[in-house]
């Protein structure tokens, strides 16, 4: 049974042929390691292999990135709160007795410094397979359609500047890593494309949520697409 799937599936793509487009959308997450808001424009592209006439396999990627200004103090709180379990939020002198005690800060730059604003930066390239079931509604061009699939998002969250400072005031004791994850997860999909007859080209709408799975540091990522598909 499973050697006759096989063949329909592979007699399926080779008649039908692969396509091959690109999309660009808006990306609405978070950063882990800031906690601030990443949103922002997202772009890639995808292979598409249609299989048994309204069954569809996508193979996509994607990339989304941003920057924000954040504090020394607002970097450090999240950061103590992730790896340390220390909750010093909204308590900037325990933050400062802490950076003291038991990271050697020199007091006289603690004030300047934690109020000192510095650039972080967020990257996020999207990996996955997407299963995608048309909806059939007649002969119109417009057709919609449901599916999920699996994938991973790996997250990259730096500030740099703002490590080094930290590093060179405690005297290399307080050395911080840039947040550095790769976070599988599942997706759901739901959208409609638009195919001409007779036209080897079509146009697509989507809206994609994924849920990372494996930690409680990454929340909920949602995307808005449009794209475009050239078959072969």
């Amino acid at each position: 049974m499973k050697k006759i799937l096989t063949v329909l599936i592979v007699c399926g793509v080779a008649a039908a042929g692969m396509k091959i487009g690109g999309r660009i959308g808006y990306y609405d997450g978070d950063d882990p390691r800031t906690r601030q808001s990443a949103s922002g424009a997202v772009f890639g592209g995808q292979i598409t292999f249609p299989l048994l006439g309204l069954v569809d396999l996508e193979i996509s990627g994607s990339y989304a990135g941003s920057e924000s200004d954040i504090s020394m103090q607002q970097y450090l709180v999240t950061y103590l709160d992730d790896e340390y379990g220390l909750n010093f939020e909204d308590d900037t002198t325990g933050l400062s007795q802490y950076l003291e005690d038991e990271w050697g800060w020199s007091p006289d730059s603690l004030e300047t410094e934690l109020f000192s604003d510095y650039t972080a930066t967020f990257h996020d390239i999207d990996l996955g397979a997407t299963m995608k079931v048309k909806i059939p509604i007649g002969a119109l061009p417009l057709r919609p359609y449901i599916g999920g699939g699996a994938g991973a998002h790996i997250l990259f969250s730096d500030a740099d500047v703002l490590l080094q400072v930290a590093s060179q005031q405690t005297g290399g004791q307080l050395s911080i890593d840039p947040y550095d994850k790769v976070h599988p997860g599942v997706h759901g999909i739901i959208g409609a494309a638009f195919e001409p007859p007779a036209v080897p080209i079509s146009f697509f709408g989507e809206y994609k949520y994924t849920k990372p799975l494996g930690g409680e540091d990454v929340g909920g990522i949602s995307m808005v697409y449009f794209g475009v598909n050239l078959g072969f």
